[in-house]
């Protein structure tokens, strides 16, 4: 297989960014690759899968190609760190889909991503169904279940340069909110992508994640799954559930080798 870090210049976020990338030699030569977006947590970059799980065994194993982008803490939202939303959805597909051999077609996408890249890649799957197949969200759910960040602490600070308020309650209803961006999709109607969703018991996050699914599956109605096992909010939980991730990605862009 073949494993790239790409620094670029990034015209959404006017400036260099990097992109990990993995491309398998399984099939190699029978036609582009299907692609799983895996987003990091908030606090990390596109380093944090490849250094941290055995992703690039998987890929391997299930003929995938992983593109990892760096994001700061922007919950993969178009703001004042850059247009990351965009980044993810428009610059990247078209730039290493011109360099390397990664499918365009939308039934061989997957976005995935644990914490903060789990928040995206519902955000992204919600919001643009057209471009994926499926979603995979690792221990997260509606952040805005989870608060207010502690007065005069450095997450209130990311939340006001990100969004303009550390109130959670004022991001109802806005882009942020992963129930909002639900309901909206179920307006618009039309198919969206299936959803794997998994939490450990002992994660913070857990009855927000547990929530969250729920109503993507019983209020909007996404085909999904979920997958609750003992674990908490960090790698060993993420290292130990990744294969299964994988597995799913390759049954919903490959149902018939799955």
């Amino acid at each position: 297989m073949a494993f790239m870090q790409i620094d670029m210049y990034s015209k959404m976020l006017t400036r260099q960014t990097e992109v990990a990338v993995i491309i398998p030699e399984r099939n190699a030569g029978s036609g582009p690759f299907p692609v799983v977006w895996l987003l990091h947590g908030a606090f990390d970059n596109s380093s944090g899968w490849w250094r941290n799980t055995a992703v690039e065994h998987y890929a391997e194993q299930y003929g995938l190609a992983v593109v990892m982008p760096s994001a700061d803490v922007s919950f993969y939202a178009n703001g004042p760190l850059g247009r990351y939303f965009d980044l993810v959805t428009q610059e990247l597909p078209e730039v290493l889909g011109s360099m390397l051999p990664l499918s365009r077609d939308p039934a061989q996408q997957v976005v995935a991503g644990l914490s903060m890249g789990g928040h995206g890649a519902c955000k992204l799957g919600l919001t643009r169904p057209d471009l994926y197949a499926g979603m995979a969200i690792l221990s997260a759910g509606d952040f805005l279940d989870l608060g207010n960040p502690p007065p005069g602490s450095f997450l209130e600070d990311i939340h006001l340069k990100l969004f303009g308020t550390a109130v959670a309650e004022e991001l109802r209803g806005t882009e942020h909110d992963m129930i909002h961006l639900a309901d909206e999709a179920a307006k618009r109607g039309g198919p969206l992508p299936k959803l794997y969703m998994t939490c450990g018991t002992e994660d913070t996050a857990y009855d927000s994640a547990y929530k969250t699914f729920r109503h993507l599956t019983e209020k909007t109605g996404v085909v999904g799954e979920w997958h609750s096992l003992p674990g908490e909010h960090d790698w060993a939980f993420w290292g130990k559930v990744l294969p299964d991730v994988m597995r799913w990605c390759a049954s919903v862009v490959r149902p018939s080798e799955s």
